[in-house]
């Protein structure tokens, strides 16, 4: 019987797993405006979004996933105008770690106002729109760092958004041109 219980939770760790990495595969093979919408198109870069967050204190409370897509990575604040705006966007699910209070976000509008090369980080700053239980909430000071071009950390204004974020960066994972291809999430009329 242990063993049993033990290959049960193995196989739903692996379920997970699959789930978080395999994210751009298992949107490719819905038809969904989802996946639609976060079809990579040339000059843009995807990710997933796979983070705890934690409300007070060391102890994760809360699972983040879903996706992301940007057109700021490897570009500067000088690349962007008012006809080919800088673009963050990103939509997530938010769940506590036993089951409850499951609910989404989406992150849109934003603009950027500086970027800083720091070592292996590159950090893009500027303002975004994130959808919230009372509605939208615009304007929220927004920092998002690209990590050795792999990992991608968003921050919020916690005064902003009423903490519901944590104070730490809701993190993810940044994929390739090679890897989007392999998953078959890349828009190859566009020559990518």
């Amino acid at each position: 019987m242990q063993e049993y219980v033990i290959g049960i939770k193995i196989a739903s760790t692996m379920i997970v797993a699959a789930f978080l990495v395999g994210a751009p595969t298992l949107a490719n093979s819905i038809n969904a405006p989802y996946s639609e919408q976060f079809r990579m198109d040339k000059g843009e870069a995807y990710g997933t979004i796979a983070s705890t967050q934690s409300q007070q204190g060391d102890s994760p409370a809360w699972l983040l996933s879903g996706h992301w897509k940007t057109n700021i990575i490897n570009k500067t604040i000088d690349d962007f105008n008012q006809s080919n705006p800088a673009s963050f966007d990103a939509m997530f699910s938010m769940v506590m770690l036993n089951g409850s209070a499951k609910h989404q976000h989406q992150v849109s509008n934003f603009s950027l106002t500086d970027v800083k090369d720091e070592n292996d980080i590159v950090v893009y700053k500027g303002q975004s729109t994130v959808t919230m239980k009372d509605g939208p909430v615009t304007e929220i000071p927004t920092e998002i760092k690209i990590h050795n071009n792999n990992v991608i950390s968003i921050w919020f204004d916690p005064t902003k958004v009423n903490t519901h974020f944590g104070v730490s960066p809701i993190y993810g994972a940044l994929f390739t041109e090679k890897e989007m291809k392999s998953k078959g999430t890349v828009d190859h009329k566009n020559n990518i």
